[in-house]
C-alpha cells in the first residue's frame, strides 16, 4: 500500500493573513472529528489551537503609529547610506591608487561582520551599528582609513541616522506598540512549527491507524495545503534558512 504524504506546502512564505486563514481552517476541520483522535494527535491539536489563539492576538492587535512611517524612512536611510560606504569602499578596493586600496582593505575587513546587517530584524540591525560604531571610535586607525576613503563623514552621518532611528523605536515601544520582528514574525514561527507537528500527526494516523474519518480529514487538510500552496510566493522557506528581516514596522 503507498504510504500517504501530504502535498508540499512551504508554510512559511505565506502572509500573515494567509497562514492564519489555513491554521484556523484546518483547526475547524479537526474540532469537528477529534474525538477520533488518539490522546498524541489530540495533544498536537490543542498545542496548534493554543498557539494560533496567541498568533490571533498579536496580529490583530492595534500596532499603528505616527511613528510607522517615520521608522519606515529612517531605516531605508540608514540602509542606503551603509550601501553607498560599502560601494565606495569596493570602488577603492578595486581602484589603481595602492594607498587607498589598502585602507580600503582595513575598512571592508572592519565591515565584514556588519555587511549584510540590512538584512538582520530592525532592533538587532540598530544593536549591530552601535557595536560597529563603537569599534569604529575605538580605533583611530580605522578613523584614518576612513579619511583617506573619503567615508568619515558618511559614517558620521549613518550614526546619527541611526540614533534617530532608536529613538524612535524606543519612543514607539513607550507607546505600547510592537513592531513585528519582535511579535508577529516570532509567533509565526512558533504556529508553523505546530502546524507542521499537527500534519505530521494526522499523516501518522492516515498511515498506521486508518479508519474513514482519519482518511476524509487527511484529505480536506490536503485540499487546503493545495491551495494555500498556490498563494505561496516564491523563495525559500524558513527550513532554508528564511526568515530575513520584515521591512514593514506596522
Amino acid at each position: 500500500m503507498k504510504k500517504l504524504e501530504f502535498s508540499t506546502l512551504y508554510i512559511f512564505r505565506l502572509s500573515v493573513d494567509n497562514l492564519f486563514g489555513l491554521v484556523k481552517s484546518t483547526i475547524d476541520l479537526a474540532l469537528a472529528v477529534k474525538m477520533n483522535f488518539s490522546e498524541l494527535t489530540n495533544a498536537a491539536l490543542n498545542l496548534l489551537i493554543w498557539n494560533n489563539e496567541k498568533y490571533q492576538q498579536v496580529i490583530k492587535k492595534p500596532r499603528k503609529s505616527n511613528l510607522t512611517e517615520k521608522l519606515l524612512l529612517a531605516d531605508k536611510d540608514r540602509n542606503d547610506r551603509f550601501s553607498e560606504i560599502k560601494r565606495t569602499v569596493t570602488l577603492h578596493l578595486k581602484g589603481r591608487n595602492a594607498e587607498k586600496k589598502t585602507f580600503a582593505q582595513s575598512l571592508e575587513y572592519f565591515f565584514k561582520p556588519y555587511w549584510d546587517v540590512a538584512n538582520k530584524p530592525l532592533n538587532t540591525e540598530t544593536s549591530l551599528l552601535t557595536e560597529m560604531f563603537g569599534e569604529y571610535h575605538a580605533s583611530a586607525d580605522l578613523q584614518n582609513a576612513a579619511v583617506n576613503n573619503g567615508v568619515d563623514v558618511m559614517l558620521t552621518e549613518l550614526e546619527e541616522v541611526n540614533h534617530t532611528y532608536d529613538l524612535m523605536y524606543k519612543q514607539r515601544i513607550g507607546e505600547g506598540t510592537e513592531l513585528p520582528d519582535e511579535s508577529a514574525s516570532a509567533q509565526k514561527s512558533t504556529v508553523c512549527d505546530s502546524y507542521t507537528e499537527f500534519c505530521n500527526a494526522i499523516e501518522q494516523a492516515a498511515n498506521f491507524t486508518p479508519n474513514e474519518t482519519i482518511l476524509t480529514l487527511f484529505k480536506k487538510m490536503d485540499e487546503l495545503r493545495k491551495k494555500y500552496h498556490a498563494l505561496t510566493p516564491t523563495g525559500k522557506d524558513k527550513g532554508d534558512d528564511e526568515p530575513k528581516k520584515n521591512d514593514n514596522p506596522e
